[in-house]
């Protein structure tokens, strides 16, 4: 079985922290008073102020980048072992939308329906150099704006594509100097990204494009600064926690869903608690998630989900994923 990389697993678990900041305030609507000055509506206000500058729409962006850098891994990979990649690939989405669409009954606005049509797009790019499909996703951008979250994640799965195609995350040393610009560069465009993205909305009224002009840019930032940081043997062991959620993406993604939606119905959060309050509930989930997580790759190779999703793909348990042991 060929080596995972480790740096991809770390990002999709910091995705996935941020994720849950956002769908637990879109599936459990908070209480809000506009008119209250006491010092607990302050810091909720606060705490959403930093949330929607910071969070809000910026790691679904990072998830779909990292979904065109899968995609070119699973391609690849199958090829080299001598598989039809291009089949499997198809099964693999039409068993991601099953997933998506049970999901999307209890969370409308989860990502894998969408992830699942739009994946079709990257198989005839697949044979376009990287800086042909880069070329690509910078010249759609600004149009796939107008598209809001469906043109972000066209642009991000293309850019994904390319930078897969680079075999960047492949040799991360190598690529120090780049990473490092980029960080430099991303950090000091920031405020004029957010500049950007406040001018946009109070103007036009086009959250989508605002947020998505603001986080490009952020998002650069975040993912340059983590890959960077990892280059750390300290770091990756301080860390570790992101990779184990990272590892079993999709399990966890679903969970958080019914965890959340559980709590809910348990306890009537429902317009009856603050934004912060949800915010502890998530930080909660997460650190849950992380415990269950570490526990379950002590002994299995990865989530059920995952293990759910290649079978769908592969109509059988793949011979190098039988194995309960780390390779």
């Amino acid at each position: 079985m060929l080596k995972r990389i480790d740096t991809l697993d770390y990002l999709r678990g910091f995705a996935l922290v941020g994720i849950i900041f956002i769908n637990i305030y879109q599936m459990v609507p908070y209480f809000f008073d506009p008119s209250a000055t006491d010092l607990l509506s302050i810091m909720d206000r606060n705490i959403r102020t930093f949330i929607n500058n910071a969070v809000y729409q910026r790691f679904y962006t990072i998830f779909s980048f990292l979904f065109g850098i899968g995609f070119y891994l699973f391609i690849t990979r199958a090829r080299a072992r001598g598989e039809k990649a291009n089949i499997l690939f198809v099964r693999r989405l039409i068993v991601l939308f099953v997933i998506g669409f049970i999901h999307h009954q209890f969370q409308p606005g989860e990502a894998l329906v969408l992830y699942s049509i739009l994946g079709f797009l990257l198989l005839p790019l697949y044979r376009l150099k990287s800086r042909v499909n880069f070329g690509i996703a910078i010249v759609l951008w600004i149009p796939a704006l107008w598209l809001g979250a469906i043109g972000s994640t066209i642009v991000m799965f293309i850019l994904g594509l390319a930078v897969g195609q680079s075999r960047v995350f492949e040799n991360i040393h190598q690529h120090k100097k780049i990473f490092r610009i980029m960080q430099v560069l991303s950090l000091l465009l920031i405020p004029l990204a957010l500049w950007a993205q406040e001018q946009i909305i109070s103007h036009t009224g086009y959250v989508d494009i605002g947020m998505t002009v603001g986080g490009l840019v952020i998002d650069v930032f975040y993912v340059t600064t983590l890959t960077l940081l990892l280059e750390r043997t300290s770091v990756q062991k301080w860390l570790m926690p992101l990779n184990k959620l990272g590892r079993m993406a999709l399990t966890n993604y679903l969970m958080q869903t019914v965890i959340i939606l559980s709590l809910n119905a348990v306890f009537d959060l429902e317009n009856n608690v603050f934004y912060m309050t949800l915010a502890s509930i998530a930080a909660g989930i997460l650190i849950f998630q992380i415990v269950l997580s570490s526990i379950w790759l002590k002994k299995f190779m990865m989530g059920p989900m995952e293990l759910l999703w290649r079978i769908g793909t592969y109509g059988k348990i793949p011979d190098q994923y039988k194995r309960t042991s780390k390779v």
